[in-house]
């Protein structure tokens, strides 16, 4: 079975809707990461087959925060479903940031982070994310716990003055956790 053929089977998705990685984790002494990113517009977007944790097999599915559909078309018309009851909450516009662990090949669990379409956190032409992120949790050393204490994935969203984005923020830089994802069987 082919790399991708494996990473099919584990996310149920057809292989042309992957971008293979090769990545180090920047919160786990640069451990190498390989396997494939799931760009299928679905609940597997940003997800991960992780094939290869050290170049040692880890094979594993690691479902990532699906991107929000709105209730509006590009004409800006509104398509509201039918609902009975609905929670509103202020919609801070950031960057995603998933914590999440995975297992090496030993069965060791490891925690990192990764943005929605990337395997791991990682500063880009974008912005300096992996250095706002390692800023929040020095000032918040408590975040890493929540995702062992919580027996989940954690999204969080990362906003504020100095992570550019659409809308203005009084805040310098924050991060409040936006949502769990239930921790799957690794395959």
């Amino acid at each position: 079975m082919t790399d991708v053929e494996q990473a099919a089977g584990l996310l149920d998705v057809d292989a042309k809707f992957f971008q293979p990685f090769d990545v180090n984790d920047p919160f786990n002494d640069d451990a190498r990461l390989e396997g494939f990113l799931c760009q299928k517009p679905s609940h597997t977007y940003g997800a991960l087959a992780l094939l290869r944790v050290e170049g040692r097999p880890a094979p594993q599915r690691i479902f990532a925060t699906p991107k929000l559909h709105y209730p509006f078309g590009k004409d800006g018309s509104f398509h509201f479903p039918a609902i009975h009851t609905a929670h509103l909450y202020e919609k801070l516009d950031g960057t995603n940031v998933l914590a999440y662990r995975y297992q090496d090949a030993d069965g060791r669990g490891r925690l990192t982070y990764k943005l929605r379409l990337a395997p791991t956190l990682r500063n880009s032409k974008w912005g300096p994310f992996l250095d706002y992120w390692r800023e929040l949790l020095a000032r918040h050393p408590g975040l890493p716990g929540l995702v062992e204490a919580n027996g989940c994935h954690i999204s969080f969203e990362m906003y504020g003055a100095r992570n550019a984005h659409l809308i203005a923020s009084p805040r310098w830089l924050s991060s409040p956790p936006v949502g769990t994802r239930s921790k799957l069987p690794t395959c």
